[in-house]
Formats: C-alpha cells, sequence, structure tokens
C-alpha cells in the first residue's frame, strides 16, 4: 500500500475502526497529494476521472481521493476516493470508489467481484443482485453483501459496473441494522459512466 498523508491516514483509519473487516479490499484508503489544495465543499463531493462522475451526498465527508489512470490499474480493486458519513460516531457509513483493471465483457465484471469477495473472506454473503442504470443509462448491478459476525457483522450495498477498461465499484458500509437498501440507493445512484477514453488516459505517475 503506497504511503498517503498522515492527518488523511489518521482521519481514515479512525472511521474505519468501526467498520474495517477481513476483506482486504474494505482496509484500503487512496493517497492524498500534499500538494493538492483544500476542495471546496462542492468540489469535496465529486469523484471524476476520462471516465465516470460521481457525486457523493452533501452531508459526506471527504477522506482521500485521487485518479489513478487506466493503464496503472492492477488485478485488485484499488481505492480512488473515500468518505464518512456521520465520522466519529457508532452509524458512521463510508462510502468508497474502487477500480481494477477490466476488459471483459461488462456483463462479467459483477460475477467477478463477486467471486472476489467470497474468496476474501469467510461467511460473505451476497443477495439482491438488481440490474439497474446509472443517471446517464449505463448499466450497472446493485449488490448486497453482507459479512462478519456478531458486533462486526456488516452491511455493504454496492453498485457494480465495468466501462470497457476498469472494473468499478461504489459501495457504501454501516453496521447492520443502521444501513439500508433504500439509503444506499439515494446516496450511491448520483453516478454516471461511459466507454473509457482510452485515448485520454493519463500518463501513470513516473
Amino acid at each position: 500500500m503506497k504511503t498517503f498523508n498522515l492527518t488523511v491516514l489518521f482521519f481514515v483509519a479512525t472511521l474505519l475502526a468501526g467498520t474495517s473487516t477481513a476483506v482486504v479490499r474494505a482496509q484500503g484508503a487512496p493517497p492524498a497529494s500534499a500538494a493538492e489544495p483544500a476542495p471546496t465543499p462542492l468540489e469535496q463531493h465529486l469523484y471524476s476521472d476520462p471516465g465516470m462522475d460521481f457525486q457523493a451526498p452533501p452531508q459526506a465527508y471527504l477522506a482521500a481521493r485521487r485518479v489513478i489512470p487506466a493503464a496503472a490499474l492492477g488485478d485488485d480493486l484499488a481505492p480512488v476516493a473515500v468518505w464518512a458519513v456521520y465520522p466519529g460516531k457508532p452509524e458512521v457509513r463510508v462510502i468508497k470508489i474502487e477500480m481494477e483493471t477490466f476488459t471483459g465483457e461488462p456483463s462479467q465484471w459483477e460475477g467477478q467481484f463477486e467471486s472476489q469477495m467470497h474468496n476474501a473472506a469467510d461467511g460473505v454473503l451476497i443477495k439482491h443482485k438488481t440490474p439497474m442504470a446509472l443517471t446517464n443509462g449505463m448499466p450497472a448491478t446493485f449488490v448486497e453483501v453482507t459479512y462478519g459476525n456478531g458486533f462486526d457483522a456488516k452491511k455493504e450495498f454496492a453498485v457494480v459496473f465495468a466501462d470497457g477498461s476498469r472494473g468499478i465499484v461504489i459501495s457504501e458500509t454501516g453496521r447492520i441494522g443502521e444501513i439500508t437498501a433504500e439509503e444506499a440507493q439515494k446516496w450511491l445512484a448520483n453516478a454516471k459512466a461511459v466507454r473509457y477514453p482510452l485515448d485520454r488516459d493519463p500518463k501513470p505517475p513516473q
């Protein structure tokens, strides 16, 4: 995992203390650039790259964000943006965008995501896989995931889609009983995407 700003590290570690699991993909956070200016209230809710845009809900607090060129992604999901809702409270929710290289048929991406979840930890239950569309019509799947035991049990709702170069997951995670599908659908729905324009792919960092 790459090193990133200590303030962001502390914040993310604190907000994830109640939501981290044995699932490896839920443990990371994207590094923040020390040279990046502080985002405005509007900017802190926005993630944008050549292939997609996502607007986090107004009550979300940006923890970290970066744009990774599609050519620099690997075979494991990498977080590119993390927000917290109700940080520091037991009912904290974590909203996250993750990506990995995926050039297969977009319809096959949800199955690969599901396989990765099952391989990452025991006791993963995936249900209610519902076809949906992003705001501009891009096909996606709304997925409900449960994992963990007892007080550590977590609920995750995810919008899963692929853009020809990347497999993408936009998720909301919280404690079971404090997070609902209706809330997740409302908070995660403000996304749009197109087939990734490789001619506009930024150069990977040196």
